[in-house]
């Protein structure tokens, strides 16, 4: 099939429209059921909330996949580490059912300590096998200058979660107790820097902000002052790129490149 071919350009576009059938211009397309891990309770809705917004009006299934409690994040010294959590809790759910997800499911490590570990992976296994979401959206673990360390390792965990989810002799247990291997047919990446899909949320922008400020313990007045314009920035950013006024960016892979591939980021 290839073996006449002489050029990488050719073989290329090739693999990519003959072989492995990558369309861009719909990921979403024939995807019932999403999920979206997130680090922290507010990542999803600050990454993707017009896109998620967007996928429950057209009738999808959207759950979120929280890695962390959120316990750490506050300035406020009257506010307990479990306190917060809890009300972290209530605002992921209340943010949440203002897009259309009505489903979160908790892993409930520690905020700041997401640990880079089989066992954290496997967890993600066990959930991707109950689940089974057609497509499946992380943090890109390589945003350049990403200082929080949850964010790397959330997106490398989701990764692997993804890669490794149809292979029986993982986690085995999951299968002797009748949980299914399961292949995730669509993988991207929000909070990235090199996106190649633009979803335009000009008519849910404001509602997508409403949302984020939901999540109260983390955008108090003085903090939204700051927030409200770096968002409206980050979706003017991808807009321009997508050719509207607010736009969300991300990054879709062919699950054959994210392993051993010289080339992906040409995709």
């Amino acid at each position: 099939m290839f073996e006449d071919v002489n050029d990488f350009e050719t073989a290329f576009k090739r693999l990519l429209d003959e072989v492995l059938e990558f369309d861009l211009s719909n990921p979403f397309d024939e995807v019932d059921k999403i999920l979206c891990i997130e680090p922290h309770p507010d990542d999803c809705v600050i990454g993707l909330g017009g896109t998620i917004r967007k996928l429950t009006e057209a009738g999808k299934e959207v759950v979120y996949l929280c890695l962390t409690d959120g316990s750490m994040g506050t300035t406020d010294e009257n506010v307990s580490a479990h306190e917060l959590a809890l009300i972290r809790k209530r605002e992921e759910e209340e943010s949440a059912k203002m897009l259309g997800v009505n489903r979160i499911i908790w892993l409930d490590y520690k905020d700041t300590e997401l640990p880079y570990t089989v066992e954290a992976r496997n967890q993600i296994i066990k959930v991707l096998r109950r689940e089974k979401p057609e497509a499946v959206l992380a943090p890109d673990p390589w945003l350049p200058y990403e200082a929080h360390p949850d964010h790397v390792v959330a997106g490398r965990l989701a990764l692997e979660a993804v890669s490794f989810s149809p292979l029986p002799n993982i986690v085995p247990s999951d299968v002797q107790l009748g949980i299914k291997p399961h292949q995730v047919e669509v993988f991207g990446f929000y909070y990235t820097s090199k996106p190649n899909y633009f979803v335009d949320i000009t008519d849910v922008m404001e509602l997508k902000l409403k949302a984020v400020r939901a999540h109260k313990s983390q955008f108090t007045d003085d903090v939204w002052e700051q927030w409200e314009p770096f968002l409206r920035t980050i979706a003017l950013y991808y807009g321009k790129k997508a050719g509207t006024k607010y736009a969300e960016g991300l990054r879709f892979m062919p699950g054959l490149f994210l392993h051993i591939t010289p080339f992906a980021e040409l995709i």
